[in-house]
């Protein structure tokens, strides 16, 4: 048994399989790895343990499972959250009374929340910490050149992206709310490790998943089956759902593509370039000042999620048919009371078409 816990420790495809099954709720998958020896209390990039992400999810049945294998119910993330903290965030009440019968507290109102600072080195990094041995250059996204390197000993993938972008419009780095993204958590989206400013130039450094994009796996099997087309668009649609239920203000992802779609270990897909809108500001054609603050209509046009949702819409059709709509003058003016069908989807089965 015991090498069979050694194995596992060390296999981070393993430990990302276990933590995807807890936060999509499998629990026959969580309890076969648990039966073979997985410690209950492995962690991801930011300390979040397989109980962490059940908390989150509304899962009870899987924080039972967990509890009855002595999983840790106090171990504190990143932010110095306890599952029960999670719990409380997202309105579990059930699973607040399972962990509070546990012995689970939130840490949180027991002590100063914390603060990260611009100079906290979870949020910054320092560049001589990156291991460029070996590195590799992988598609991740639409804006700027990644690369897979070494950071502390893990895989990690370090972006570079420009002063000046231009997708459709021109917009200009600013890094005005790069503390709020080390903040932002959930199963569904890319982890953000930290950032390097370097010149006008910004460096991202954020989480390896080996898997790679959608963009990639569409263009290698075609179409998919239902059910994974199912699957990634819940992943989808849970990852979005987080974003623009964001308070006070909805974060609006504007470029949601099959290219910054990850796929994780336990196959389980991840949303990337949402920092896109936080940390670029759009500019006028004839300034370097941006106009959004200057223009409450443009503000608000700045959290509206339609754009999202049609390219949501457009990425599940692309998944189920393997290509993209070709008639996007149609695509772009549908209106969500119209239940009428509006394209032909060969291969989807009635009921989930419905």
């Amino acid at each position: 048994m015991s090498n069979i816990v050694h194995h596992y420790w060390f296999d981070m495809q393993m430990i990302g399989n276990f933590l995807s099954f807890a936060s999509r709720g499998d629990r026959v998958g969580l309890n076969e790895m648990l039966r073979q020896g997985m410690p209950p209390n492995v962690q991801d990039y930011d300390n979040r343990t397989a109980l962490h992400l059940a908390a989150s999810e509304g899962h009870a049945s899987i924080v039972e499972l967990l509890l009855a294998y002595n999983a840790d119910v106090n171990l504190r993330d990143r932010w110095q959250r306890t599952p029960l903290a999670d719990a409380k965030l997202y309105q579990h009440r059930d699973i607040c009374r399972i962990l509070e019968l546990n012995g689970g507290r939130d840490l949180m109102e027991d002590h100063e929340m914390h603060v990260c600072h611009e100079d906290d080195p979870q949020e910054n990094i320092d560049i001589s910490e990156l291991n460029l041995q070996n590195s590799s250059i992988i598609k991740q996204g639409l804006f700027g050149e990644s690369e897979k390197v070494k950071w502390r000993g893990t895989c990690v993938v370090k972006t570079v992206i420009s002063r000046h972008i231009q997708h459709p419009v021109k917009m200009v780095l600013t890094a005005k709310d790069n503390t709020l993204l080390g903040e932002l958590r959930h199963p569904n989206i890319l982890e953000f490790l930290g950032s390097i400013v370097q010149g006008e130039e910004m460096i991202l450094i954020t989480e390896h998943l080996p898997k790679g994009n959608l963009d990639d796996l569409l263009a290698k099997k075609g179409k998919l089956d239902p059910a994974t087309c199912l699957r990634y668009a819940l992943d989808i649609a849970r990852g979005m759902n987080y974003l623009h239920q964001h308070k006070p203000q909805p974060i609006v992802h504007n470029h949601l593509d099959t290219r910054n779609l990850l796929i994780d270990e336990g196959d389980q897909v991840k949303i990337g370039e949402y920092w896109i809108q936080m940390l670029y500001e759009q500019i006028h054609p004839n300034s370097e000042k941006s106009w959004l603050a200057d223009s409450s209509d443009n503000l608000d046009a700045s959290y509206d999620t339609n754009k999202d949702i049609y390219d949501f819409g457009h990425i599940f059709h692309q998944m189920l048919e393997g290509k993209p709509i070709t008639n996007m003058y149609d695509y772009m003016h549908l209106k969500s009371v119209e239940f009428e069908k509006k394209f032909n989807i060969s291969g989807c089965p009635g009921r989930i078409f419905q």
